[in-house]
């Protein structure tokens, strides 16, 4: 079902324009450790923490399981 939720959003995300969502808010479902974002950053992700991070940067990690979108 989570992998279904994920795919889900996945494609809505590509359904929407290009630079309209430059980045979003995501929740960490699992310990995944240190992540680098573009401009050298690192962020710790770990489980229930909450980041706003480029989309480009979480997309793949949304379809692992590591992270979801947080609309509200």
């Amino acid at each position: 079902m989570f992998c279904e939720k994920a795919m889900e959003l996945v494609r809505e995300l590509h359904r929407a324009a290009e630079g309209r969502l430059p980045a979003f808010n995501v929740r960490c479902l699992k310990d995944y450790g240190e992540f680098e974002v573009e401009d050298g950053t690192s962020v710790l992700l770990k489980k229930n923490s909450q980041h706003f991070l480029p989309r480009w940067k979480c997309e793949q990690l949304i379809r692992q399981g590591i992270l979801e979108h947080v609309l509200s």
